[in-house]
């Protein structure tokens, strides 16, 4: 009976261990078997009649028979195959017959094998020239994983039309595989894959067609520049490189592999992503695409996830979620992502079903621009108001949001590089300009600020330049940039508003991170210290969300603080929004906050009082610079009553006085950012909105606070934000008629509007610092200048430390 329920056990392994035999990606109809102790792939394929195994991925149209003569048929056409076995393969039996109906050409017939996808060595070549040819052979092969690459090929010329088109057919093959098994935790660690939303990449975005110039400029060895490529992004805190125009072939296996070597990680496209330049002819020829990829690249441990277009449009959203979804079943463990352009963002975040939504936001420009946002303070500002309002959107629909920022400059009109300087002409706009180091380092201190789960930049190689004035131009490489800069210069001064150059300039610009050559650029390097940062705390920095409530309160303008939670551990991101000088920096915090540390040092801040309300810390942070800060409290951190924010769609609980309205602001791109002011000839002197309901020493059933404002040891604190010249804030306590409002609308009950309440001012300025509300407050009002704007309120309670 033991016996029995061994054998039953094993059987039952087998038949599990039996769908993780696959070919590209695919299990087989037939040809597979297993026992006990070893498995088996034996099949004799015959391409004929429109036959071919579906797991060979034969693109459509391939098969050739002849009209007249039944004999003459076959496939033309090489064929890879991908062996993902569930133990070692220990033999290899191959053989395939090839017959040239078409000519007396001589052509060769190769089989070749490789245990890594990347090496292969020839089991078997023959050269013919008519009729049938057969190569064959078997090997015994070395310790493996399970994975097999085979390859049989025809080695044709490339002006060879019969042997690309014509009657040269593989006609027979025959395949015979011996393995044994291994366990199910060795197979299902083959790959580790992960979800990019446990993941947080700091990236350089590589156009791969820049990659051989500058391979030629630097006088490498194209394979040797790209290594050596490789680990200037390493040595600069840069973990993920982000492919595009990198072909689906050998040259992506072999990117793959040198990031391993490296440990790198990597973004590169899935064959899907020819659909969207040669067209679709089936839903089957996709299905084929996306196997076809995970059967070359997915058995890489450097593979990260699939990029599926870069900036595709509002008319791509369903393709990109279906083709998101063909990658998703083809390869489980990853995730697809695209980067988008500012406009359609919004529509991606919302509405798409990828998990990873990127957005290109480049916005230092001259400041002279007409294009882009300028001068630099405006650029700041709506750089801030986009990836804030794409953050807030990832949120709130369960995704992830990546940033792409900008070191690259660009030239529109006649310039030549020169010691390392772009002399332009006359003439020129100056379109994207190369951001400064502090403008470089700002961009990823912002997008940690404001939530981003991911920070790549473009672009990583330079174009190479014209090297000699443009008026010496004498190869036909030199004329045609020439010709190029003289047509973007010609499209600039079409624009009678753009100002152009008025005189020869020198600029110390590159057009991406790396000079000509490969040479990293001093923005990169300037970078170097806050990517690090975010590989040694990735888990905390991918997995945190906004906190419920401030912690962390700047004391000017040019300081910008955001607080988060990672589990149970609250940070602040601190960053100095001026972008030219070095600054000390003062910060509030609460007085239940029990120690502060700065996670780059990892060194305890010293904390000093400030008051009754508040302690304080001081930072010295460079232009444009940060500082990621962990703070632990005595007990608890607090709990909020009420967030109003202006940018949802929802019903806000706060009461708009008719004289105010909330108004969509932003201009390049993010237009979906909802503020309240005041209507053209609205009353400044009447409160624009008010948040009743605060508390009510009568009754706490419709309160915010449960009446905990009133009777808790703590402070409440309010702090709002916007635009707020002449603004305030004003706390009221609300007579008797009104201590127990309407709870659905918050209004007084007598008539059902907000009528003018007693209340004294406790703000009207240096609202980066919130207000202490006073104790007895039932209601708080918001009054607004003309020129102003709300975005936010937010009122919560701080209990006080032990021993107050």
């Amino acid at each position: 009976m033991k016996k029995k329920l061994i054998l039953a056990a094993l059987l039952g392994a087998a038949a599990l261990f039996a769908s993780e035999f696959k070919v590209n990606n695919r299990v087989p109809a037939s040809g597979y078997s297993a026992n006990n102790s070893s498995w088996k792939y034996e099949h004799n394929f015959t391409f004929e009649k429109g036959k071919v195994p579906a797991e060979f991925l034969v693109p459509e149209g391939r098969l050739k028979k002849h009209k007249k003569y039944a004999s003459i048929y076959g496939y033309n056409g090489d064929i890879t195959l991908q062996i993902k076995a569930p133990g070692p393969v220990k033999a290899l039996e191959w053989s395939a017959s090839v017959t040239n109906f078409a000519d007396k050409v001589k052509r060769k017939l190769s089989l070749s094998y490789s245990l890594d996808g990347v090496t292969y060595k020839t089991l078997d070549s023959k050269e013919f020239i008519q009729n049938c040819s057969l190569a064959s052979g078997k090997i015994q092969l070395p310790a493996n994983r399970g994975y097999l690459f085979l390859k049989y090929q025809r080695h044709v010329e490339k002006n060879d039309s019969n042997g690309r088109y014509g009657f040269v057919l593989l006609q027979k093959m025959n395949l015979k595989l011996d393995g044994t098994w291994s366990d199910r935790e060795s197979i299902s660690s083959q790959t580790n894959s992960t979800p990019l939303k446990k993941a947080f990449p700091t990236g350089v975005y590589w156009a791969w067609e820049r990659t051989k110039m500058n391979a030629d400029y630097a006088k490498m060895e194209f394979w040797q520049f790209v290594e050596h490529s490789m680990k200037v992004a390493k040595e600069n805190g840069y973990d993920t490189l982000w492919f595009v125009n990198l072909p689906g072939n050998h040259e992506q296996v072999k990117v793959l592999a040198l990031a391993e070597k490296h440990g790198l990680r990597v973004l590169t496209n899935s064959d899907l992503y020819t659909i969207y330049y040669t067209g679709l002819d089936s839903l089957g020829q996709m299905d084929r695409l996306a196997d076809q990829t995970v059967a070359r690249i997915g058995h890489f441990k450097s593979l990260l996830g699939y990029v599926l277009k870069d900036e595709p449009l509002l008319c791509d959203m369903d393709s990109s979620d279906y083709l998101c979804s063909l990658m998703k079943k083809a390869d489980p463990g990853r995730d697809s992502v695209v980067v988008v352009m500012n406009r359609p963002s919004l529509t991606y975040l919302r509405d798409s079903k990828l998990p990873i939504v990127c957005t290109d936001i480049y916005y230092f420009a001259d400041e002279n621009s007409t294009m882009l946002p300028a001068p630099r303070n405006v650029g700041q500002a709506e750089f801030t108001n986009a990836l804030n309002l794409f953050n807030l959107s990832a949120e709130r629909h369960n995704k992830h949001s990546w940033f792409m920022g900008q070191i690259f400059g660009d030239i529109w009109g006649r310039h030549w590089y020169k010691n390392g300087k772009y002399i332009v002409y006359p003439g020129c706009y100056l379109h994207w300009r190369m951001p400064t180091k502090a403008e470089s380092k700002w961009q990823i201190w912002e997008a940690l600020r404001l939530g981003s789960k991911g920070i790549i930049f473009y672009v990583y190689h330079s174009d190479i330049p014209l090297m000699v004035p443009p008026e010496k131009a004498v190869t036909a490489d030199d004329k045609k940039k020439v010709a190029a800069m003289d047509k973007r210069g010609k499209i600039a001064a079409s624009w009678k508003t753009q100002k152009l150059t008025d005189k020869t300039i020198e600029l110390e610009w590159s057009a991406g991170m790396l000079h000509p050559g490969g040479k990293p650029t001093e923005q990169m390097v300037a970078t170097r210290s806050v990517m690090k940062l975010i590989r040694a705390n990735e888990s905390l920095l991918v997995d945190r969300c906004r906190a419920e409530f401030p912690v962390f309160f700047a004391t000017d303008a040019k300081t910008n603080v955001e607080r988060f939670r990672s589990g149970d551990k609250w940070f602040g991101v601190i960053v100095n929004r001026d972008l030219d000088n070095t600054r000390t920096v003062e910060i509030r915090l609460p007085l239940n906050v029990k120690k502060i540390k700065d996670l780059a040092t990892g060194k305890e801040v010293k904390m000093a009082s400030a008051g009754k309300y508040f302690q304080k810390i001081s930072l010295t942070l460079e232009a444009g610079s940060g500082a990621l800060l962990e703070s632990e409290f005595y007990e608890h951190a607090g709990l909020r009553y009420s967030k109003e924010s202006f940018d949802q769609y929802s019903i806000h609980n706060v009461k708009v006085n008719d004289h105010a309205e909330i108004f969509n602001h932003g201009r390049y791109g993010a237009d979906e950012n909802r503020s309240l002011r005041l209507k053209k000839g609205g009353d400044p002197s009447l409160a624009a909105c008010a948040l009743l309901g605060i508390s009510n020493p009568k009754n706490s059933n419709f309160t915010y606070s449960k009446n905990l404002s009133r009777r808790g040891k703590g402070t409440t604190y309010c702090m709002i934000r916007g635009k707020l010249d002449k603004s305030e804030i004003r706390a009221a306590v609300v007579g008797q008629e009104a201590d127990a409002p309407n709870f659905q609308h918050l209004l007084h009950p007598k008539n059902g509007k907000l009528e003018k309440m007693d209340s004294k001012t406790i703000q009207k300025d240096q609202f980066y610092i919130p207000a202490v509300v006073p104790r007895e407050i039932a209601a708080l009002e918001f009054y607004l200048g003309r020129e102003d704007y709300l975005e936010e309120i937010i009122l919560w309670f701080v209990p006080d430390p032990p021993g107050k």
